[in-house]
């Protein structure tokens, strides 16, 4: 499922190393972050695209449906404008739903679903695992600290 994100206004919470990164002031329009949410063997894998000056940093919640706690957790993630960047989790068969999250720097701008965001712009995805392996071997398997 591929989704081009909506703009929002908004202040972000405070994000781990914001003030390590130095970039020019940057305003995201909808078309500048896309986000890629697809099921690769026994992976779910969230492909970030981000088209401005500066960067955005993204986290991958993966909850076990049913579940109100995320299974796996995968990030922060940094990723710089004009470049791409991928969240990988290697998890077992099954349904999950997934919701994730990216902020702006410096701009402080957000996008994602509700939660991890208070007012996501996004509905979270669900999918489905069938595979026993493949492709997901570079992600977590419930590491708090992702991949």
């Amino acid at each position: 499922m591929k989704v081009t994100i909506a703009r929002t206004a908004g202040i972000a919470a405070a994000v781990t190393g914001v003030g390590l990164l130095a970039a020019p002031t940057a305003y995201a329009a909808p078309e500048d972050l896309a986000v890629d949410i697809a099921v690769e063997g026994n992976a779910v894998v969230m492909d970030v695209e981000y088209a401005v000056p500066g960067a955005v940093v993204c986290v991958l919640n993966i909850l076990t449906e049913g579940e109100s706690t995320p299974t796996v957790f995968v990030g922060p993630t940094t990723v710089m404008g004009g470049g791409d960047g991928e969240l990988r989790a290697t998890v077992d068969p099954g349904t999950y739903t997934v919701q994730w999250s990216c902020s702006s720097i410096p701009s402080f701008e957000q996008w994602g679903t509700a939660p991890p965001l208070t007012n996501g712009t996004e509905d979270p995805v669900e999918v489905t695992v069938t595979d026993t392996s493949g492709p997901g071997g570079g992600g977590s398997s419930g590491s708090p600290f992702g991949s």
